[in-house]
C-alpha cells in the first residue's frame, strides 16, 4: 500500500504583484538592548594604631574588624602575647564587622 503526501506551502508572501502592495515587505521589528558594566572600586586608606598599656592583640583585631592572623602577619608578630605599649601596628583592611561600644 502506497501513501502519497501532498505538502502545501505554509505561507505565501506577495511582493509587488498585488494591487495593495508597495513592492516591499514591512520592516522587521528589532529590539536593541544595552548592557552597562558597573565597576565598584574601594580604596583602602592605611590605618595605624599605637598599642596602649593593657591592650591585647585579639582586642585590637576585634576593635578594627580584622582577622587577628592577618594583623600578626602584616606586623611580623609571631607571639600575640608579646606586644608592647608604644609599638605602632599597621591595621589591614577590615574583614569582620568592627566592634561597637554602647554607653548606657
Amino acid at each position: 500500500m502506497a501513501v502519497i503526501l501532498a505538502i502545501a506551502p505554509l505561507a505565501t508572501v506577495a511582493c509587488g504583484g498585488d494591487e495593495g502592495s508597495s513592492g516591499t515587505l514591512p520592516p522587521i521589528a528589532t529590539t536593541t538592548s544595552t548592557t552597562i558594566a558597573i565597576t565598584t572600586t574601594t580604596e583602602y586608606v592605611p590605618v595605624t594604631y599605637e598599642i596602649q598599656p593593657g591592650d591585647r592583640l585579639k582586642d585590637i583585631a576585634e576593635q578594627f574588624g580584622v582577622d587577628m592572623k592577618k594583623l600578626q602577619v602584616l606586623n611580623g608578630i609571631t607571639n600575640p602575647d608579646a606586644i608592647e605599649a608604644g609599638d605602632v601596628l599597621q591595621i589591614p583592611p577590615p574583614t569582620l564587622p568592627a566592634a561597637t561600644t554602647t554607653t548606657a
